[in-house]
Protein backbone atom coordinates (compact mmCIF):
# COMPACT_ATOMS: atom_id res chain seq x y z
CA UNK A 1 0.00 0.00 0.00
CA UNK A 2 1.45 3.32 -0.78
CA UNK A 3 2.25 5.30 2.17
CA UNK A 4 0.37 9.18 2.59
CA UNK A 5 3.83 10.33 2.02
CA UNK A 6 4.88 8.86 -1.32
CA UNK A 7 1.44 10.00 -2.53
CA UNK A 8 2.36 13.63 -1.71
CA UNK A 9 5.88 13.07 -3.12
CA UNK A 10 4.23 11.83 -6.30
CA UNK A 11 1.66 14.49 -6.76
CA UNK A 12 3.86 17.50 -5.99
CA UNK A 13 2.48 20.80 -7.66
CA UNK A 14 4.17 24.04 -9.09
CA UNK A 15 6.53 25.82 -5.65
CA UNK A 16 6.30 29.41 -5.45
CA UNK A 17 9.02 30.09 -7.26
CA UNK A 18 7.89 28.36 -10.23
CA UNK A 19 4.89 30.33 -10.29
CA UNK A 20 6.40 33.36 -9.91
CA UNK A 21 8.73 32.61 -12.79
CA UNK A 22 5.51 31.65 -14.91
CA UNK A 23 4.05 34.88 -14.12
CA UNK A 24 6.84 37.25 -15.19
CA UNK A 25 7.05 35.52 -18.22
CA UNK A 26 3.62 36.27 -18.99
CA UNK A 27 4.20 39.58 -18.06
CA UNK A 28 6.94 39.88 -20.42
CA UNK A 29 4.84 38.11 -23.47
CA UNK A 30 1.90 40.76 -22.34
CA UNK A 31 4.12 43.71 -22.34
CA UNK A 32 5.97 42.51 -26.10
CA UNK A 33 2.35 42.56 -27.24
CA UNK A 34 1.19 45.55 -26.03
CA UNK A 35 4.62 47.46 -27.19
CA UNK A 36 4.02 45.78 -30.44
CA UNK A 37 0.42 47.57 -31.00
CA UNK A 38 1.84 51.01 -29.67
CA UNK A 39 4.41 50.66 -32.20
CA UNK A 40 2.11 49.76 -34.86
CA UNK A 41 -0.70 52.67 -34.06
CA UNK A 42 2.01 55.20 -34.21
CA UNK A 43 3.52 53.82 -37.57
CA UNK A 44 -0.23 54.19 -39.19
CA UNK A 45 -0.92 58.24 -37.67
CA UNK A 46 2.71 59.16 -38.75
CA UNK A 47 1.90 57.83 -41.98
CA UNK A 48 -1.55 59.53 -41.75
CA UNK A 49 0.38 62.89 -40.55
CA UNK A 50 3.26 62.61 -43.45
CA UNK A 51 0.87 61.10 -46.44
CA UNK A 52 -2.11 63.75 -45.96
CA UNK A 53 -2.70 66.07 -42.97
CA UNK A 54 1.05 67.81 -44.02
CA UNK A 55 0.60 67.36 -47.23
CA UNK A 56 -1.97 69.74 -47.37
CA UNK A 57 0.15 72.51 -45.07
CA UNK A 58 2.86 71.90 -47.72
CA UNK A 59 1.03 72.73 -50.44
CA UNK A 60 -1.17 75.25 -49.34
CA UNK A 61 2.07 76.67 -47.82
CA UNK A 62 4.28 76.81 -51.14
CA UNK A 63 0.99 77.78 -52.91
CA UNK A 64 1.49 81.04 -50.74
CA UNK A 65 5.19 80.77 -52.13
CA UNK A 66 4.62 80.74 -55.36
CA UNK A 67 1.63 83.46 -55.81
CA UNK A 68 1.83 85.68 -52.68
CA UNK A 69 -1.59 85.16 -51.65
CA UNK A 70 -3.26 82.10 -50.19
CA UNK A 71 -5.70 79.57 -51.23
CA UNK A 72 -8.68 80.69 -51.39
CA UNK A 73 -8.40 84.25 -50.78
CA UNK A 74 -10.39 85.99 -52.73
CA UNK A 75 -12.30 84.88 -56.25
CA UNK A 76 -8.39 85.45 -58.51
CA UNK A 77 -7.17 81.84 -57.40
CA UNK A 78 -10.14 79.69 -56.20
CA UNK A 79 -12.85 80.88 -54.79
CA UNK A 80 -16.31 80.90 -55.52
CA UNK A 81 -17.74 83.01 -53.26
CA UNK A 82 -19.86 86.23 -54.56
CA UNK A 83 -17.82 89.37 -53.14
CA UNK A 84 -14.98 87.84 -51.16
CA UNK A 85 -11.95 89.96 -50.79
CA UNK A 86 -8.25 89.51 -51.43
CA UNK A 87 -7.40 90.34 -47.79
CA UNK A 88 -4.50 87.34 -46.51
CA UNK A 89 -7.73 85.33 -45.52
CA UNK A 90 -8.61 81.73 -46.74
CA UNK A 91 -12.40 81.60 -47.52
CA UNK A 92 -13.72 78.74 -45.52
CA UNK A 93 -13.88 75.81 -47.46
CA UNK A 94 -14.64 72.20 -46.82
CA UNK A 95 -13.30 70.20 -49.62
CA UNK A 96 -14.44 67.03 -48.47
CA UNK A 97 -18.33 65.30 -48.16
CA UNK A 98 -17.72 62.94 -45.29
CA UNK A 99 -21.28 61.53 -45.95
CA UNK A 100 -19.26 60.03 -48.90
CA UNK A 101 -21.83 62.48 -51.01
CA UNK A 102 -21.05 65.44 -53.84
CA UNK A 103 -22.91 68.38 -53.76
CA UNK A 104 -22.15 71.09 -56.40
CA UNK A 105 -20.06 73.70 -53.70
CA UNK A 106 -17.70 70.62 -53.08
CA UNK A 107 -17.32 69.61 -56.50
CA UNK A 108 -16.80 73.42 -57.26
CA UNK A 109 -14.35 73.72 -54.87
CA UNK A 110 -12.40 70.94 -55.78
CA UNK A 111 -11.89 71.74 -59.54
CA UNK A 112 -10.72 75.11 -58.40
CA UNK A 113 -8.42 74.11 -56.39
CA UNK A 114 -7.04 71.73 -58.28
CA UNK A 115 -6.53 74.45 -61.33
CA UNK A 116 -5.13 77.08 -59.23
CA UNK A 117 -2.48 74.43 -57.71
CA UNK A 118 -1.77 73.29 -61.60
CA UNK A 119 -1.54 77.49 -62.56
CA UNK A 120 1.34 77.05 -60.27
CA UNK A 121 2.92 73.63 -60.79
CA UNK A 122 1.71 72.17 -57.82
CA UNK A 123 0.36 68.56 -58.79
CA UNK A 124 -1.55 67.42 -55.55
CA UNK A 125 -2.24 64.08 -57.39
CA UNK A 126 1.49 63.42 -56.99
CA UNK A 127 2.04 64.45 -53.29
CA UNK A 128 -1.14 62.96 -51.59
CA UNK A 129 -1.07 59.34 -50.78
CA UNK A 130 -5.10 58.44 -51.37
CA UNK A 131 -7.16 55.44 -50.49
CA UNK A 132 -10.53 56.15 -51.88
CA UNK A 133 -11.51 56.82 -55.68
CA UNK A 134 -13.94 59.67 -56.60
CA UNK A 135 -15.08 60.20 -60.14
CA UNK A 136 -15.02 64.03 -59.98
CA UNK A 137 -11.01 63.95 -59.51
CA UNK A 138 -8.67 62.94 -62.14
CA UNK A 139 -5.32 62.08 -60.90
CA UNK A 140 -3.48 60.97 -64.11
CA UNK A 141 -5.84 58.42 -65.68
CA UNK A 142 -6.64 57.54 -61.49
CA UNK A 143 -9.67 58.92 -59.78
CA UNK A 144 -8.13 59.07 -56.83
CA UNK A 145 -10.14 61.09 -54.12
CA UNK A 146 -7.28 63.50 -52.63
CA UNK A 147 -9.20 65.42 -50.39
CA UNK A 148 -10.30 62.74 -48.47
CA UNK A 149 -8.75 59.49 -46.82
CA UNK A 150 -9.53 56.95 -44.43
CA UNK A 151 -8.09 56.37 -41.37
CA UNK A 152 -8.65 53.58 -38.80
CA UNK A 153 -9.94 54.93 -35.13
CA UNK A 154 -8.86 52.56 -32.60
CA UNK A 155 -12.51 52.95 -30.87
CA UNK A 156 -14.58 54.33 -33.82
CA UNK A 157 -13.28 52.37 -36.95
CA UNK A 158 -12.31 53.52 -40.07
CA UNK A 159 -13.68 57.11 -40.68
CA UNK A 160 -13.80 59.33 -43.81
CA UNK A 161 -11.46 62.35 -42.40
CA UNK A 162 -12.20 65.28 -45.04
CA UNK A 163 -9.54 68.43 -45.33
CA UNK A 164 -10.35 72.70 -45.94
CA UNK A 165 -8.99 75.68 -45.45
CA UNK A 166 -10.56 78.61 -43.11
CA UNK A 167 -9.67 81.32 -41.08
CA UNK A 168 -10.03 81.70 -37.66
CA UNK A 169 -9.36 84.77 -34.66
CA UNK A 170 -7.72 81.63 -32.67
CA UNK A 171 -8.15 83.15 -29.10
CA UNK A 172 -5.00 81.62 -26.67
CA UNK A 173 -7.01 83.87 -23.68
CA UNK A 174 -5.88 87.28 -24.44
CA UNK A 175 -9.19 88.14 -27.54
CA UNK A 176 -6.79 90.06 -29.64
CA UNK A 177 -5.11 87.21 -30.93
CA UNK A 178 -4.89 88.12 -35.17
CA UNK A 179 -6.78 86.00 -37.55
CA UNK A 180 -4.64 82.56 -38.98
CA UNK A 181 -5.57 80.41 -41.68
CA UNK A 182 -5.33 76.94 -40.91
CA UNK A 183 -5.95 73.89 -42.58
CA UNK A 184 -8.86 71.86 -41.23
CA UNK A 185 -9.23 67.89 -40.74
CA UNK A 186 -12.62 67.11 -39.93
CA UNK A 187 -14.02 63.83 -38.68
CA UNK A 188 -10.86 62.74 -36.89
CA UNK A 189 -10.79 60.26 -33.74
CA UNK A 190 -9.62 61.34 -31.01
CA UNK A 191 -6.73 58.92 -30.27
CA UNK A 192 -5.65 59.58 -34.13
CA UNK A 193 -6.25 63.46 -33.17
CA UNK A 194 -3.63 62.99 -30.16
CA UNK A 195 -1.33 61.16 -32.05
CA UNK A 196 -1.22 63.85 -34.29
CA UNK A 197 -0.45 66.41 -32.06
CA UNK A 198 2.15 64.69 -30.85
CA UNK A 199 3.69 63.83 -34.18
CA UNK A 200 3.82 67.51 -35.00
CA UNK A 201 4.20 69.31 -31.62
CA UNK A 202 5.84 66.96 -29.40
CA UNK A 203 2.72 66.94 -26.95
CA UNK A 204 -0.87 66.51 -27.01
CA UNK A 205 -2.36 68.81 -25.17
CA UNK A 206 -4.27 70.42 -27.98
CA UNK A 207 -3.91 73.95 -27.29
CA UNK A 208 -0.08 74.78 -28.15
CA UNK A 209 1.77 74.69 -31.52
CA UNK A 210 0.85 74.09 -34.93
CA UNK A 211 -1.82 71.36 -34.10
CA UNK A 212 -4.48 72.68 -32.06
CA UNK A 213 -8.14 71.21 -31.33
CA UNK A 214 -10.60 73.32 -32.74
CA UNK A 215 -13.89 73.78 -29.88
CA UNK A 216 -16.20 75.20 -32.51
CA UNK A 217 -19.35 75.00 -30.59
CA UNK A 218 -21.98 73.12 -30.27
CA UNK A 219 -24.11 75.50 -33.23
CA UNK A 220 -21.39 73.91 -35.53
CA UNK A 221 -20.65 70.68 -34.25
CA UNK A 222 -17.94 69.56 -32.79
CA UNK A 223 -18.02 66.16 -34.13
CA UNK A 224 -19.71 66.17 -37.53
CA UNK A 225 -20.11 63.88 -40.19
CA UNK A 226 -20.74 66.53 -42.84
CA UNK A 227 -18.93 69.21 -43.79
CA UNK A 228 -19.38 72.65 -41.68
CA UNK A 229 -19.10 75.88 -42.24
CA UNK A 230 -16.26 78.22 -39.97
CA UNK A 231 -17.81 79.20 -36.95
CA UNK A 232 -18.30 82.74 -35.41
CA UNK A 233 -14.57 84.15 -33.87
CA UNK A 234 -12.90 83.76 -31.82
CA UNK A 235 -11.99 80.26 -31.59
CA UNK A 236 -10.10 78.89 -28.25
CA UNK A 237 -8.23 75.79 -28.58
CA UNK A 238 -9.69 73.17 -26.15
CA UNK A 239 -7.95 70.02 -24.66
CA UNK A 240 -8.33 67.21 -26.94
CA UNK A 241 -11.80 65.15 -25.69
CA UNK A 242 -11.56 61.89 -23.15
CA UNK A 243 -14.34 59.81 -25.04
CA UNK A 244 -12.30 58.32 -27.56
CA UNK A 245 -15.95 57.16 -29.70
CA UNK A 246 -16.52 60.64 -30.61
CA UNK A 247 -14.88 62.72 -33.40
CA UNK A 248 -13.06 65.95 -33.57
CA UNK A 249 -11.44 69.16 -35.64
CA UNK A 250 -8.16 69.80 -35.90
CA UNK A 251 -6.53 72.26 -36.70
CA UNK A 252 -3.02 72.84 -38.81
CA UNK A 253 -2.15 76.77 -38.23
CA UNK A 254 -0.37 77.92 -41.32
CA UNK A 255 2.66 79.99 -40.63
CA UNK A 256 1.62 83.21 -42.70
Amino acid sequence: MQSVKDYREGKSGFTLVEMAIVLVIIGIILAGVMKGRDIVRGSQIKQFSQGFAQKWVTIASTYYDKKGQPLFDGPSNGSNATGSATDGRMDSRMLADSSGGESGTVVTDRDNVMTYLRLVGIEPCTMIKSDLEDSSNDCDGSNYNVFERMVDGEFTGKQRVGVGFYNYVIDSGGGTDPNRNVVVLQNVPVDVAIGLDTVIDGQADGQNGSCIALDVGAANGDYVTAPVTAPASPVTPASWGTDNTVLTCVGLVLDY
